[in-house]
Order: structure tokens, then C-alpha cells, then sequence
């Protein structure tokens, strides 16, 4: 373990936040705790947030990177509250210098904010301070996103993210993440989704990833498209380039993603959405796990 005599070049510790996609997201009926039971095929892509820890004195955060303006105050950040509660639920003091690098916009739907936070426990376990098993249920209440997120590998998530299911083997596939530079509140789809939206069943097929992921929907993506119209624009602009094999929008929105036949088919669609749209934010990339 590195000592506080060391310097943040020689001795950081590293993680990267993948972006989380929901290839499907199936949402049941708000039962009697207020919670909505779902199942979702979960992936996340090969790139995400930057985050390096090095000890210090004190626990702190300092973010830099395009969408680091865009990151709430210190009583909401996720990453924050997530490593304070698991301080004082250990009586331990968090002796590290986290500084985030902020590549994934915010409240967008790929997991963001949870993925921080779960990168930043996994750096308290590899500062040797706490470790996510021993105290997983503590981590559920900060959302149902940072279980699957600390996993961060291809997984079926049911109950309200407490249940993972890791699919592995099913390897990457090529796609193209697009958001329209909107923020969606997710409480505020969930609220429309109970009183307008369609609660289904859903049982995945085996299969490849795009099998799979042709073969469900996104149950949240019609009460999105009514409150962001311009999530149907994404859509529509995914649809229209060569190679796409399916688009859809990512748990609560507004991020979207296209599937492709090939990587690079994926970055010749960046380009041209891109070169339409320079106010979106775009990125080719891979989904999955490396074999």
C-alpha cells in the first residue's frame, strides 16, 4: 500500500468508470415499498470517467475533464456520499485524494454517477479500507445502477439492481453512444412511466448480445421521447446510418445507442452525426467484455 510520503504520479491508484448501457430495461409495477422490479440486460463500453486516489491526510475530490462544470455540489455527489457513509459505517477515516476525470455527461442515462461511485469503492478496497463484499447492502440505497456498475461486466440485473446475473462470453459489439446534450431526470420518468406507461414480463433469449438485445425494448423510452422530444431526433439520426442494426435510448435517458456490423462502420456513423449535430456529445466504442 502506498504511503502518504509518495507522490500522486508515482504511487495513484487507478480505475475507470465504464459507461453502463441498457441494452434492454423491462420495468414492473411500483409495488408496495415504491420500488419498480426490473430486468435489464446490462453492458458497459470501453471507456468511461477517469479516476485516480492517492493517500492523504483527508478525503477529497477534485474533477476536470468536459462534463466536470456539469457535476453536482458536494451533498449530491454520489461518489462523495457513497465513500462518506462507508466511512462512518466502519468508523474508518477515508485517507485519499480522489481526482475524477469527467469524459461521460451527466444525469444521461449510461450509469455516470453511479459508475464513479463504484470505481471509488473499488479503490477503497484497493487502498485496503473497506471491501465492497463485505458490506454490499450498504451500497444499494446510493441507486440500483452501483451494484452492476462495481461488477462493471456484461450482466442480467432483476429485482431493483440487487440481483446480477454475470452473462459471460458474449463479447463486444461496435456501437455508437449519442446524447443531445439534455439532462433527464429519472424520478421524474418513473413518476410519468406509473401513471401512463405499460409494465411488462420479460424472460431474455440466449443468444448474442444483439440478439438479445433485438429480441427486448426499453419500457422507460416512450415516457422520455414525451418529456425530451429531441431523444426521438437521436433515434432517427442512429436509424439513418449505414450499418445500424438497432437503436435505442439507455435506462432513463437521454443517452441513446446505435448498434453496428462493425467498429468501423460505428466511427464512420460518429463522424457523419457528428458533422449534423456538433452539439451532441457522440462517441464509437465497443459494448461488452474483452475476451
Amino acid at each position: 500500500m502506498a504511503t502518504q510520503s509518495q507522490t500522486y504520479e508515482e504511487t495513484p491508484y487507478k480505475d475507470t468508470a465504464r459507461a453502463k448501457i441498457n441494452l434492454t430495461l423491462h420495468v414492473g409495477p411500483r409495488d408496495s415499498d415504491g420500488y419498480h422490479p426490473l430486468h435489464s440486460l446490462v453492458v458497459f463500453a470501453d471507456f468511461g470517467d477517469e479516476l485516480t486516489a492517492v493517500p492523504d491526510d483527508n478525503f477529497s475530490l477534485k474533477s476536470k475533464g468536459p462534463f466536470a462544470s456539469d457535476l453536482p455540489g458536494p451533498d449530491e455527489n454520489l461518489l462523495m456520499t457513497s465513500v462518506q457513509t462507508i466511512s462512518e459505517h466502519n468508523d474508518v477515516p477515508v485517507r485519499l485524494a480522489y481526482q475524477l476525470t469527467k469524459n461521460l455527461p451527466v444525469a444521461s442515462g449510461i450509469g455516470g454517477g453511479s459508475a464513479d461511485a463504484a470505481a471509488a469503492l473499488r479503490l477503497l478496497a484497493k487502498a485496503n479500507v473497506v471491501s465492497w463484499d463485505e458490506h454490499a447492502e450498504q451500497f444499494l440505497p446510493f441507486g440500483a445502477d452501483v451494484p452492476v456498475c462495481y461488477l462493471s461486466r456484461t450482466a442480467v440485473i432483476e429485482g431493483i439492481g440487487e440481483q446480477i446475473q454475470p452473462w459471460p462470453g458474449l463479447g463486444q459489439i461496435p456501437a455508437v453512444l449519442v446524447n443531445p446534450g439534455m439532462a433527464v431526470s429519472t424520478a421524474e420518468v418513473f413518476g410519468l412511466f406509473d401513471h401512463v406507461g405499460t409494465s411488462s414480463e420479460f424472460a431474455l433469449p440466449y443468444g448474442s448480445l444483439a440478439e438479445m438485445a433485438k429480441a427486448g425494448r426499453n419500457d422507460l423510452q416512450p415516457i422520455a421521447i414525451h418529456l425530451v422530444p429531441e431523444i426521438r431526433d437521436v433515434l432517427k439520426a442512429l436509424e439513418a446510418q449505414k450499418g445500424c442494426e438497432l437503436s435505442r435510448m439507455s435506462g432513463s435517458g437521454a443517452s441513446c445507442f446505435g448498434l453496428f456490423s462493425s467498429l468501423r462502420t460505428a466511427k464512420v456513423a460518429q463522424k457523419s452525426i457528428a458533422a449534423r449535430h456538433p452539439d451532441w456529445w457522440c462517441k464509437a466504442c465497443l459494448l461488452g467484455d474483452a475476451s
